[in-house]
């Protein structure tokens, strides 16, 4: 009992720290790094994917007014034509 003791805790931890896969746990801890960057990679295409569509919507919009003001135009100068 008392060679038991004397070897402390030292020994203990060593031989527990012996049977730990390091492998196994790097592969696990790349595994979660690159997951995470993924997901990280993938919400900030997404954001921007929505910025740009939201750009674009605006555009359309912007040219969408002015080609009905065009039209208006266009329509009104056939019409005067038309009339006189």
């Amino acid at each position: 009992m008392y060679i038991l003791l004397s070897s402390g805790c030292f020994e203990c931890c060593i031989k527990c720290l012996g049977g730990i896969p390091y492998a196994s746990l790097i592969a696990t801890i790349l595994l979660y790094a690159g997951v995470a960057l993924f997901c990280g990679c993938g919400h900030e295409a997404l954001s921007g994917t929505v910025n740009i569509l939201i750009i674009i919507s605006l555009i359309d919009l912007h040219l969408s007014q002015r080609l009905s003001t065009m039209n208006y135009v266009i329509f009104s100068c056939i019409y005067v034509l038309l009339t006189v």
